[in-house]
């Protein structure tokens, strides 16, 4: 597949990216077990696979251009699955899975995928609440089809917040009331995602300081929702970019999920001079305003670069638009996969005639000079499709993108939302 991108004066207007997979997949998994009809708005394209999995267990979802509308038949209203649920992939919400699988009447049989420590820690504590539970050849488990569960108490640990909010969800399939004590030392709330779709856990503080104990009845059952997913934030930040080096650009992206944690390159960013603006919703989403503006070089190492692994190459993009040297260090870790990323970047860069050098540890682009579109092989790579879209939007003349598949499974519309927002120049 091959893209060509053409010269931008500008970009402006307001747009949305898609959803982020974790908060899709959490309320899609919710959204099944619900009685009534939920609408999930703004679906990643990688949900599909989630997807599979519920229609696997008897789920009446339906797709359509907007996202999914599933008609949920309670927390008991799934239906035994023919094949093993293969819950690789799936992050944190095989947990979820997990938890709801082992409370249901049939019995299942699951592949725990490459979550390994913690489903084999959760199933050891729904065993304790009478679950049936049985383990394998293959990391395969019989999970499910016994009488419904035991109220579970469980003492004070240091659990993930995906098993914490797990045991809760089990708890609604116990007769009674389980108790989960937690220790809080960040802003986690194992209880916030299920009461959004209507199930009370009651949240009370201990007397050891930093300690609360939640408490949930089970046999409640969750109501519909109707809700649209927030945008992800990585596949915001090539839009961000490609305003801040276009003149006179002016970008809002709404309902973005910035949290605490995911706002590293936004904070970079700033620290380079770009005018950004960020407004919080009452939802807890942000609304992101880019306008361009004059860049500052400044050096990536250590830490930094740790964090910022994903964006090298839009980093490195953005670095032709600074006045001076702007040097990215300590990133050998992209020379060590399938082929070494960072001789690729390199590379394809003097092609649009960029000033950047290459040494062990990294590169250093000197910023200030114009850019002439080229032939770019982005290797199927999704930060390098990103990086060199943005400077094909900067480049004086037209650049060619080739092995742009990746885009499929996480941005599709990425091309076309550049062509609405974008002024040509003439």
């Amino acid at each position: 597949m091959q893209i060509t991108v053409r010269p931008a004066r500008k970009l402006s207007g307001e747009t949305t990216v898609p959803g982020e997979l974790e908060g899709a997949a959490q309320a899609l998994v919710l959204a099944s077990l619900a009685q009534g009809e939920s609408r999930i708005r703004n679906t990643p394209p990688a949900i599909g696979r989630l997807v599979g999995v519920l229609r696997g267990l008897g789920a009446a979802i339906a797709e359509e251009p907007e996202g999914l509308v599933i008609r949920g038949q309670g927390r008991l209203g799934l239906s035994a699955p023919r094949d093993t649920v293969d819950l690789k992939g799936l992050g944190e919400v095989a947990l979820y899975l997990l938890a709801l699988l082992c409370g249901q009447r049939f019995s299942s049989r699951v592949h725990l995928g490459e979550a390994q420590e913690e489903a084999t820690q959760l199933l050891s504590l729904l065993a304790s609440a009478g679950a049936e539970v049985h383990g394998e050849a293959g990391g395969i488990w019989l999970v499910g089809g016994g009488a419904a569960l035991q109220p579970l108490t469980h003492p004070a640990a240091e659990l993930s917040l995906g098993v914490k909010t797990a045991l809760l969800l089990a708890g609604l399939y116990a007769q009674g009331t389980t108790s989960l004590r937690e220790l809080i030392k960040t802003g986690e709330r194992a209880e916030r995602l299920l009461r959004q779709w209507g199930v009370e856990v009651l949240r009370r503080r201990q007397e050891v300081e930093g300690e609360w104990l939640l408490t949930i009845e089970g046999g409640q059952e969750l109501q519909p929702r109707e809700l649209e997913i927030a945008g992800d934030p990585p596949l915001a930040l090539p839009l961000v970019v490609a305003a801040l080096g276009l003149r006179r650009s002016e970008l809002r992206l709404r309902r973005l999920a910035i949290r605490s944690g995911r706002r590293f390159f936004f904070d970079l960013l700033r620290q380079l001079g770009a005018p950004l603006t960020l407004e919080e919703n009452e939802d807890g989403t942000t609304e992101l305003v880019v306008r361009s503006g004059k860049l500052k070089p400044t050096r990536i190492a250590e830490k930094r670069a740790e964090k910022l692994l994903d964006q090298v190459p839009l980093l490195a993009v953005l670095a032709t638009q600074t006045e001076g040297e702007f040097v990215i260090r300590d990133v050998e870790t992209l020379r060590q996969g399938k082929y070494d990323l960072v001789a690729h970047l390199v590379q394809q860069l003097r092609l649009l005639e960029a000033k950047v050098g290459e040494f062990p540890e990294g590169l250093v682009v000197e910023g200030g000079y114009p850019l002439r579109g080229a032939a770019i092989d982005t290797r199927n790579d999704l930060s390098l499709t990103f990086a060199f879209a943005v400077a094909g939007l900067w480049a004086e003349t037209e650049t060619t993108l080739s092995k742009v598949q990746c885009l499929d499974e996480v941005f599709p519309a990425f091309f076309s939302t550049l062509e609405k927002l974008q002024e040509r120049k003439k």
